[in-house]
C-alpha cells in the first residue's frame, strides 16, 4: 500500500482558524487607518482652501462674502485660478466643503464621515472669534472646521466610531 501525501482535515481547520483570527485583528485596524487617512486628507484640503482665502484677503482686504454657509463652489470664481488651482471637491466622504464668510472673517468645513454638521451650526462668525471651539475630537463622524487662522474643530488622538 502506498503512503498518501497531503494535509489532514485537522491541519486544514487549524490553518483556517489562524487565518480567521489574524483577519479579525487586522480588518478593524485597516478600516480605522482608512478613516484616519480621510480625515488627514480633509484637513489638508481645508488648510489649502484657508491659505487661498487668506491670500485673497491679503490682496483685496476682505474675504469673499457669503449669505450663510454654503458649498465652497460658490466662491470658486473669487479664488480660482489665482489663489488655488481648483477648489477641492468633493471631500473624502463625497460631500462638498462648506464656506461661510463675512468681510473680516471666514470658516471652511468638512462635515466628516456622518456628513451632517455637528459644530458648524454653532459657528456664528464675528471678527476675531477663533477661540469659539478650539477642540480636538475623537470621532470619525465629527466636523473639521477651520476659522480665521487655525482649526476650531479637528481630529486629535485616538479616533473611534461614535454614532
Amino acid at each position: 500500500m502506498k503512503k498518501q501525501k497531503g494535509f489532514t482535515l485537522i491541519e486544514l481547520l487549524i490553518v483556517v482558524a489562524i487565518i480567521g483570527i489574524i483577519a479579525a485583528i487586522a480588518i478593524p485596524n485597516l478600516l480605522s487607518a482608512i478613516q484616519r487617512a480621510k480625515q488627514k486628507r480633509a484637513m489638508g484640503e481645508v488648510n489649502s482652501l484657508a491659505t487661498a482665502l487668506q491670500s485673497y484677503a491679503t490682496d483685496t482686504n476682505i474675504y469673499p462674502i457669503s449669505t450663510g454657509a454654503g458649498p465652497c463652489t460658490a466662491i470658486s470664481a473669487a479664488i480660482t485660478p489665482d489663489y488655488i488651482k481648483q477648489i477641492p471637491n468633493p471631500d473624502p466622504w463625497n460631500n462638498p466643503y462648506y464656506y461661510q464668510g463675512i468681510t473680516s472673517n471666514y470658516a471652511v468645513a468638512s462635515f466628516g464621515k456622518d456628513t451632517t454638521p455637528d459644530a458648524w451650526g454653532g459657528v456664528q462668525l464675528t471678527a476675531g472669534d477663533s477661540d469659539l471651539y478650539n477642540q480636538n475630537t475623537s470621532c470619525f463622524e465629527c466636523d473639521i472646521i477651520w476659522e480665521g487662522s487655525s482649526f476650531l474643530v479637528s481630529p486629535g488622538g485616538k479616533q473611534v466610531t461614535c454614532k
